[in-house]
């Protein structure tokens, strides 16, 4: 656990890529071990320390087995929770680009659980590669039976592909939510036709392309945050181009029979073909309520203050009602 009120913490400066590799390979077991000096200093460089801002919560990590994956994976539990809240980060994300949307369910009495994909942050895999979207669905799943959660509502929150796992545990009859959240789902990136193509044409004789870095949110501290981040994968993996290719023609627009969610869209969204994607969801979860915002861009989890002030008391209506 965190060092408590009084207890020695680490000063934090940053940390480097040859350290988060040390880190990944030395993962205990979820909840076995106490972090060591190292992971204190990943935990402060991503904010992910709320030992000060919620001295009540219980912090436990470590990894948690799916496949050939070994998934890094926090969990933080508060006295008198409501709702366990699980959060499913997008492609290139990790679970250090979450900070606030861990304080959000903190900050709402949810017990909060985030984990890192496979190939994403402190995960196993090669860096952004798939093979399968259905391993994403694993990953959800296997992380839920790993980690021992109270008897409370489960609710699910998803940025991009992470909603995209979300969906592929209801496709696959895995879904075990009683309220989920989208934000910015992906269904189609945006340009698919093009994507396509060039998967098409370079699939055989490369194995990635060079990752552009679109201007995703307003917040200019986090983009600039991301460009320097030691977890980024620099290219896009044509294996996982072709897992999404494979995943969209296997998915079937046609009503998952689990109810419907609550979607959260950025209108200045250039990253997923969201007015497509939009009518898709409509079909899969019918009943959905979509709620717009026109100055957000695709990286929701981490827009402006100003932007996640005005869709943070969405999520409280539809959550906690």
């Amino acid at each position: 656990m965190v060092p408590g009120p009084g207890e020695t913490t680490v000063s934090v400066t940053t940390v480097t890529a040859q350290e988060l590799d040390e880190l990944r390979g030395a993962l205990p077991a979820f909840g076995d071990n106490g972090p060591s000096a190292l992971f204190l200093r990943y935990l402060g460089f991503y904010d992910l320390n709320f030992n000060e801002t919620y001295p009540e919560a219980t912090y436990r990590f470590g990894s948690i087995v799916s496949g050939n994956f070994r998934l890094m994976t926090h969990c933080w539990t508060v006295p008198d929770a409501r709702a366990n809240l699980c959060l499913v980060h997008g492609y290139f994300d990790h679970s250090g680009l979450y900070d606030k949307l861990v304080a959000y369910g903190l900050s709402r009495r949810c017990n909060v659980l985030i984990f890192d994909l496979p190939g994403h942050g402190l995960s196993s895999g090669e860096p952004g590669v798939i093979d399968s979207f259905t391993d994403y669905a694993d990953a959800v799943v296997d992380v839920l039976d790993g980690v021992e959660l109270p008897h409370l509502p489960l609710h699910a929150m998803g940025q991009s592909t992470g909603c995209a796992a979300l969906m592929e545990c209801a496709r696959s009859g895995r879904w075990r939510f009683q309220h989920a959240i989208f934000l910015a789902p992906l269904v189609r990136p945006a340009g698919w036709v093009r994507v396509r193509v060039g998967f098409l044409l370079l699939h055989r004789f490369r194995d990635s392309v060079t990752r552009s870095y679109n201007r995703n949110s307003s917040d200019d501290e986090f983009l600039e945050f991301v460009r320097r981040d030691p977890l980024q994968c620099r290219r896009v993996s044509l294996r996982w181009l072709g897992a999404l290719k494979r995943w969209l023609a296997a998915l079937p627009l046609t009503d998952f029979g689990v109810g419907p969610v609550q979607v959260i869209q950025g209108q200045r969204d250039t990253t997923v073909q969201w007015r497509y994607n939009m009518g898709a969801i409509s079909k899969l979860f019918p009943g959905s309520t979509i709620d717009y915002l026109p100055e957000a861009g695709h990286q929701l989890a981490n827009e402006s203050l100003a932007i996640r002030e005005r869709y943070f008391p969405i999520m409280d209506r539809y959550l906690f009602r």
